[in-house]
């Protein structure tokens, strides 16, 4: 066929077998290029050693591969205070430092400043007479961009009825996440806040290139088996950090100045959608002496997609919150329904009754029962009768 318009077309006969020479050539080069990815793939990143510049170049990127994901993880938290000082979770020891957490992150939008952002926070049902929940929500923060809403339940199960007690809300403009930022999992993941928040990262500051005061290696770790370790070059300097190889970089060992603990210690990572995220970890934000701060570990337990756009990224007040919009200092109470008011007030009952001083027999109490004592054995002696004698 195509001989034939060709000689139709007026064409010389040489030039018929150029142009199927031609395209012999150009489908053979189609087939090589389709086999070459079988052949010969190019190197992937985690095949290659960064240095210890390019590797400190690259976890300035900000990552981005968990937007658009909601992960459910197991926290525990122990909370160190001193004198004058409390850490965000030694405030909050009964309603968020240990549990079941849910972080979602949503994804960049030209019509918002920052990322929305929701943490929900889970615990055990210690018993609450209002409600059967369980597991029971009692912290959250959320954000979608624009006003952030943050929740503190009170818990009523040992409410004795002595007190108001109220669950407590704010409301604040713009990005308002405490918690957030002071999450171990956010703190693994997130290695530049302000891609969330939106804030401008400051432009006066300049890369400077250690050369060869640095240096990097493979190394076995346990969470990876071609894991980096970038460290110092000076004999008598022992700090160092390990990451994960490409593309996520993620941190797996990072002592505390001078010498350990861990401040990070990856020990187990999970795979989703083609990247890896921590499974088994724990996070310190300590003082050098260890008097201030907290330890927390977590297990992954499940990542999923979320639809950013139907999200629920505030959720509504619970019942019987009082929550206060920073705007205007104005407060606005969620109230009980009738039901569990009723319960919660039965329940304060029993347990102001339960831990009520028992009166206590005094002293007196005692004497008065020994002289009654006393008294009937004197009448009993002198008006028993007695046997004549013979």
């Amino acid at each position: 066929m195509v001989f034939n318009a060709v000689i139709r077309s007026g064409r010389p006969a040489t030039d018929v077998g150029n142009v199927r020479l031609s395209q012999c050539f150009i489908l053979l080069a189609f087939l090589c290029i389709a086999a070459a990815p079988l052949g010969a793939q190019s190197p992937s990143a985690e095949d290659h050693l960064l240095s210890a510049d390019e590797l400190r170049r690259t976890r300035m990127v900000p990552r981005t591969y968990f937007y658009g994901k909601e992960f459910r993880y197991k926290i525990e938290t122990e909370s160190r205070t001193e004198r004058g000082g409390a850490t965000f979770f030694s405030g909050h020891l009964n309603t968020a430092a240990n549990g079941v957490r849910t972080l979602a992150i949503g994804k960049p939008s030209p019509h918002r400043s920052y990322i929305p952002v929701r943490l929900m926070h889970y615990q055990e049902n210690p018993g609450e007479p209002h409600i059967d929940d369980d597991p029971l929500l009692t912290y959250f923060e959320g954000t979608n961009g624009r006003i952030s809403h943050s929740f503190v339940r009170k818990l009523l199960y040992n409410f004795e009825g002595r007190k108001r007690v109220t669950s407590f809300g704010n409301e604040s403009v713009g990005y308002g996440l405490p918690a957030f930022q002071l999450d171990p999992l956010a703190c693994l993941l997130v290695n530049d806040l302000c891609a969330i928040i939106g804030c401008e990262p400051p432009d006066d500051i300049e890369f400077v290139a250690m050369g060869d005061k640095l240096q990097t290696e493979w190394i076995e770790h346990k969470a990876d088996r071609k894991a980096i370790r970038m460290s110092t070059t000076d004999p008598d300097d022992p700090r160092y950090a390990v990451f994960t190889s490409g593309p996520e970089y993620l941190p797996l060992e990072q002592p505390r100045p001078p010498h350990g603990p861990l401040q990070i210690d990856i020990s187990e990572l999970m795979v989703f959608d083609g990247f890896r995220y921590p499974k088994k970890a724990t996070y310190q934000s300590l003082t050098p002496d260890g008097t201030f701060g907290y330890i927390c570990s977590i297990e992954m337990l499940d990542i999923r997609e979320i639809d950013v756009h139907n999200f629920e990224w505030i959720p509504p007040w619970p019942a019987g919150t009082e929550w206060m919009r920073e705007r205007d200092r104005k407060r606005t109470h969620v109230p009980y329904s009738d039901a569990q008011l009723a319960s919660i007030q039965q329940h304060a009952l029993a347990n102001a009754r339960a831990n009520a001083p028992q009166p206590k027999s005094s002293w007196f109490f005692y004497l008065n029962l020994g002289l009654i004592g006393l008294i009937i054995a004197m009448a009993v002696y002198r008006f028993w009768p007695r046997s004549e004698p013979v």
